[in-house]
């Protein structure tokens, strides 16, 4: 009887450790997603031979930040090699302004170039 209360005390405490544990992440990091969003789309805009002939494509990144907020990058994919070479390309010139928020983490980022009507 005493072991079945200590195991429902115990996986009462995981659960509990756990919902903390997302909570936080969901709490901090959402303001640095956003922020890195933000600094994407100003740095790598839908490419200009992409609206000359409708193309859509993605990009996806794996990346590392260094100490001056310069985008490392580690693997990269993406749906076309024009598509892929103008995310490296563009990604020479971003800089991010607290890059010690994304020191010593692998970040990942995709970039969805669709065509978009805005009515």
């Amino acid at each position: 009887m005493k072991t079945t209360k200590m195991m429902k005390s115990i996986a009462a405490f995981v659960i509990f450790m756990f919902a903390v544990h997302v909570i936080y992440a969901a709490v901090h990091d959402p303001k640095e997603a956003n922020e890195l969003r933000i600094t994407m789309k100003k740095y790598v805009p839908y490419p200009e031979f992409a609206k000359e002939s409708y193309q859509t494509g993605f990009v996806v990144i794996a990346f590392n930040v260094d100490n001056q907020g310069k985008i490392v990058v580690k693997a990269i994919n993406g749906s076309t090699p024009k598509f892929k070479e103008y995310v490296e390309e563009k990604l020479k010139d971003v800089v991010l302004e607290n890059p010690q928020a994304y020191q010593d983490k692998t970040q990942y980022y995709r970039f969805d170039f669709q065509l978009v009507n805005d009515y």
